[in-house]
């Protein structure tokens, strides 16, 4: 019935067709039921491009190794989201929300970066800057994307890492360089993006000693900064 039907597919509304896609995505068969879709010529006037129907397998058996729930809209990354225009298109063309379109925009910008190669410490600086859910987009859609198979080691201690670490919060404020002598302005924004790159890069330390020290390199890149623009 639904291949008889499928020049219909034209007159349902964006949205409609966004919500049914989305409980398809997540469904216990969706692998089967997409690949039958795509043989029948479905699936490409649902997306209005191509399905990476591989990469959403390889999605789905992730999810299931790592005990995640289904992600419909991470799955929808897999199966349709390779480069940013194609989230411009699905955002277009299925009605997205907003927030579903930015995290297919993230992926398709994110997934071809992130590898066990990082190492732990290149991870986190990626984990604490994207926050928890764009980290485990990118990791999942780019292990789902490699040649390595579902029992891979360093893909899944790669994908864990939100669950294993927790990013901590810049313990820096204003304040803190304005009690060293530094006036408020443009430099003081400097010196505070300077210290956060600081302490990123020496792992997120937390004692007094560090901080002080952090506290003097961004103000020392300030003011290297500021010479710079006379």
């Amino acid at each position: 019935a639904c291949i008889a039907g499928r020049d219909g597919l034209g007159q349902l509304p964006g949205g409609r067709v966004r919500m049914e896609l989305m409980k398809l995505v997540a469904a216990t068969h969706a692998v089967p039921t997409l690949i039958a879709m795509a043989d029948a010529g479905l699936l490409l006037r649902v997306l209005g491009g191509v399905g990476y129907l591989a990469s959403f397998e390889n999605m789905a058996k992730m999810e299931a190794a790592l005990g995640t729930p289904p992600d419909p809209v991470r799955r929808l990354g897999a199966l349709a989201v390779w480069v940013a225009e194609d989230a411009e298109r699905l955002w277009q063309k299925l009605r997205l929300f907003n927030s579903e379109h930015e995290r297919l925009a993230s992926m398709a910008e994110g997934w071809r970066r992130i590898s066990p190669a990082l190492g732990e410490a290149r991870a986190r600086a990626l984990l604490y800057r994207l926050g928890p859910q764009p980290f485990a987009d990118h990791a999942l859609l780019g292990w789902a994307r490699s040649a390595e198979r579902v029992a891979d080691a360093a893909w899944r201690e790669l994908a864990t890492l939100p669950q294993r670490w927790a990013a901590p919060v810049f313990p820096l404020k204003a304040a803190d360089f304005i009690k060293r002598g530094m006036a408020a302005g443009p430099s003081l924004g400097e010196a505070l993006r300077a210290a956060e790159a600081a302490w990123i890069e020496a792992g997120f330390p937390g004692d007094a000693a560090a901080l002080n020290g952090i506290v003097e390199a961004g103000k020392a890149a300030a003011a290297a900064a500021a010479s710079q623009n006379r």
